[in-house]
């Protein structure tokens, strides 16, 4: 008899321990919290969870990053070989304004010269298409950023720009060539 009162009384404290873990489970409506009930049948869950989210969201954040710089660099090798290719090609177009204004005006009347007035006007088309922009220099004061000084004339206009030797040239926001001037002195 006394080993079955030994029995029952440890049966009554695991179903009392048992009803205490059930009211701490319950919320406040007597409804049990999931969150709660999980912690008790798997302790240390919900802290392995934890890591686990917190290394989801710095892979997360780690990838917006990638995809952020992988997107800049993109735009910068397409400037460099957008720039590499214009560089060649500018001095072509040079090449054709200074031969368009240094023709001699009795010249000026030819299928030549119209062919080649023509194909300027086409080139400086396609560099506009391709985002290719030019600002005239003259009469306007040195921009070390634009320009760079090859000369200095004797001149009433001190410091202004006086004639142009090469235009100067932006690629979308960045200067693809700078012009090269003669400054007044």
């Amino acid at each position: 008899m006394v080993k079955h009162d030994k029995q029952d009384r440890e049966n009554e404290d695991i179903i009392e321990e048992m009803q205490e873990e059930i009211h701490e489970i319950e919320n406040e409506e007597g409804d049990i919290n999931e969150d709660k009930l999980e912690d008790a049948l798997h302790p240390g869950v919900s802290d392995e969870v934890e890591k686990l989210r917190d290394a989801l969201s710095r892979s997360q954040a780690d990838f917006d990053n990638f995809k952020k710089r992988t997107e800049r660099d993109r735009g910068e090798m397409t400037f460099f070989l957008k720039a590499d290719i214009l560089r060649k090609i500018l001095p072509r177009v040079d090449d054709l304004e200074r031969m368009l204004k240094n023709t001699p005006e009795d010249m000026k009347s030819g299928a030549l010269y119209e062919w080649l007035s023509a194909l300027e006007k086409a080139l400086k088309k396609d560099l506009t298409w391709l985002w290719v922009v030019t600002f005239e220099s003259l009469g306007q004061p040195v921009d070390p950023n634009k320009h760079e000084v090859m000369t200095q004339v004797p001149g009433e206009q001190i410091g202004l720009i006086i004639d142009e030797f090469e235009k100067w040239y932006m690629l979308w926001d960045k200067v693809l060539r700078v012009a090269k001037v003669v400054v007044a002195s």
